[in-house]
């Protein structure tokens, strides 16, 4: 009788690992996936039949929503590892597993008031060298177009005061052809925004050819920088711009259904997210 020798969990892994990169984007399989495999390749559990265990193991660790993560890409190796193409186990054992509830968390807008917002713009100007992040920041606030479609916008896409939002640009692998939702859209480009592109120097096909990860840094130190010397109420970060701008739009009476084909969102998520957070209401007596 033939039997087939079950490999370790770390050894199923590179496999399913080698068999998925094959049709995965890249971005995947250096985010998501490398998360995962470095979990699984310090796990001190190695029999594959022991699937529970492991998941046990996984959900333990932290963070909470890192582990949950990778708890989902476990359930893929066992899927594949039980199938009967693969063969290595007769009977997925966790077919059946029960994830605990997710914690739950507020998931919190941060609006930035206008006199902070002002504070953070001087201080990019203040520090910043090569690459203008004031500018860069500012033209974030003033379409809510996220921190890597700004990266990867090309004077071509600028067109009748208006700006085609096709690409993205992660920190992890560069351009992608799609944005985050994988939809275009098309943001009109007010007078801040076109005396912002008017005053940059078109010398490279893209507008702001800076590196994204240092951007992400800088805003950090200075916004830290801010806070600590009791100047703004927060550490603010970048996608906060992004978050503030919306809720601008909304207080200046835009429409949902138009704040949400600008931003890129669906209309139920700027209803659930951003109407009224940038008004503080007193508690009516009944």
């Amino acid at each position: 009788m033939f039997f087939v020798k079950k490999p370790t969990i770390q050894e199923a892994w590179k496999e399913f690992h080698a068999e998925r990169s094959v049709i995965l984007c890249p971005t995947s399989l250096v985010t998501d996936y490398k998360q995962a495999t470095k979990w699984l390749m310090r796990c001190p559990i190695t029999d594959l039949t022991e699937g529970r265990q492991l998941m046990a193991w996984v959900l333990n660790e932290k963070p909470v929503k890192a582990a949950r993560r990778v708890s989902m890409y476990v359930k893929a190796l066992y899927n594949w590892a039980a199938s009967e193409e693969i063969g290595y186990l007769d009977k997925n054992p966790i077919a059946k597993y029960r994830m605990p509830k997710p914690p739950q968390s507020d998931e919190e807008v941060i609006v930035i008031p206008r006199d902070e917002t002002a504070l953070l713009l001087i201080a990019f100007k203040a520090k910043q060298r090569k690459s203008d992040w004031a500018a860069y920041s500012e033209f974030m606030l003033q379409t809510a177009m996220r921190t890597g479609e700004v990266r990867a916008m090309k004077w071509e896409d600028i067109k009748d005061n208006k700006v085609l939002v096709h690409s993205n640009y992660t920190l992890t692998h560069g351009l992608k052809n799609s944005t985050k939702t994988n939809k275009k859209r098309t943001v009109p480009l007010n007078n801040v925004a076109q005396k912002i592109l008017s005053e940059m120097p078109q010398t490279n096909e893209y507008v702001f050819p800076y590196d994204r990860n240092s951007y992400m840094s800088f805003f950090y130190d200075r916004a830290k920088e801010l806070h600590s010397a009791d100047l703004i109420s927060c550490r603010y970060r970048p996608y906060d711009l992004r978050h503030t701008a919306i809720s601008r739009w909304l207080e200046e009476k835009i429409p949902v259904a138009q704040a949400a084909k600008w931003a890129g969102n669906s209309s139920e998520v700027i209803w659930k997210h951003y109407v009224n957070v940038t008004q503080e209401y007193e508690m009516p007596v009944l």
